[in-house]
């Protein structure tokens, strides 16, 4: 689907390479498959003793696209992002790596600390800190869908960990009111919260990606129009390839081919949770959880953008969008996974 999607769009931008995307894809995914055999042999007590220098180095490399070692890419509406470090002709986002390395230090801290979890001061404050620095830092970039979608899954684990949903949810509500006094100030963000609200009335009645989006899942209708035949992968759709790839796969395989999608994501989160209620002890389940929580979220994340039932946000689908970073650490959080399936307390 990487190919189909975005081979116009590579053939236009990259001198009429239109296999630059699938190549690029492809060492990612051969390069996160070998990683995730390796990691798969890792016992996970290690994340756990290098649980803080694994975030920290993790927040460091989110400070680095900042530096000269950044990359940034300008829009069409003129908006810089700041989400990639570039080294000689490789790039790298370190988001991708923030949510494991937040997800693992978080167990482990649930874990080490977990008398003092029932404290705010002592349990609950401190985690929420670090997670305001990284929203901070993801929000400056700016990647506030990743800053939602991480915010929800350390929120969740603090909860599944002990946490008083009373304490969490007044500091979310009261963290909520001053983010969305702080996005006043930002035209692009509102615009898209408009255009949010005005779907209601009429689903077409919002930007022009949604409108793209959903049309492209139109035209497929049932059994689509087949691989390679999309019309609105050519000029209409932006990105295409990457956080819209779900509508170009709706377009080609119809709507057969985007249910059966879904199927395997629902399917591979099932998988995941059954993982992480028959592990070894609480730390695996912790991490297991975080991680399909991640993914899972993320997965709904994008359907809920390209179908219109969400405000529009960049952010990916897992697995299937066009992303090195994206797909090599995704891969790595399986390796995980299953390194923690081997030691089932009771039937796979």
């Amino acid at each position: 689907m990487v190919y189909s999607a975005g081979n116009a769009l590579a053939n236009q931008t990259y001198n009429s390479d239109s296999l630059r995307y699938f190549k690029v894809q492809l060492v990612a995914a051969i390069s996160g498959l070998s990683l995730m055999i390796a990691v798969s042999f890792i016992p996970c007590q290690l994340y756990a003793k290098y649980a803080k220098q694994i975030l920290g180095f993790s927040i460091l490399m989110l400070l680095l696209v900042f530096t000269p070692l950044g990359h940034h890419v300008q829009s069409g509406s003129g908006m810089r992002f700041h989400r990639w470090i570039r080294l000689g002709g490789l790039g790298f986002q370190p988001v991708e790596l923030v949510k494991l390395g937040m997800i693992i230090y978080t167990s482990n801290f649930l874990i080490s600390k977990h008398e003092r979890i029932k404290s705010f001061k002592q349990g609950v404050l401190p985690n929420l800190i670090i997670l305001a620095l990284v929203f901070f830092l993801l929000y400056i970039q700016p990647d506030f869908g990743s800053a939602v979608l991480l915010s929800s899954v350390i929120i969740l684990l603090l909860i599944t960990g002990g946490a008083r949903i009373s304490q969490i949810f007044l500091v979310a509500m009261i963290a909520g009111f001053f983010v969305f006094i702080w996005m006043q100030g930002d035209d692009y963000k509102m615009e898209r919260i408009q255009d949010y609200v005005r779907s209601f009335a009429n689903p077409y009645d919002t930007n022009y990606q949604v409108t793209q989006s959903l049309n492209a899942l139109a035209i497929g209708g049932i059994t689509g129009a087949g691989i390679g035949n999309s019309i609105y992968k050519l000029t209409f759709l932006p990105h295409p390839h990457n956080d819209f790839i779900l509508a170009i796969t709706g377009e080609e395989l119809g709507l057969l081919g985007t249910i059966t999608l879904i199927l395997l994501f629902m399917l591979f989160v099932w998988r995941g949770i059954h993982i992480a209620r028959h592990t070894r002890n609480q730390f695996e389940s912790l991490i297991a959880l975080g991680i399909i929580t991640q993914i899972g979220l993320q997965m709904i994340m994008n359907i809920g953008v390209t179908t219109g039932m969400l405000p529009t946000k960049g952010i990916n689908l897992p697995f299937i969008s066009y992303g090195g970073s994206s797909l090599v650490m995704t891969l790595v959080s399986v390796g995980i996974l299953l390194n923690i399936s081997r030691h089932f307390h009771g039937d796979i």
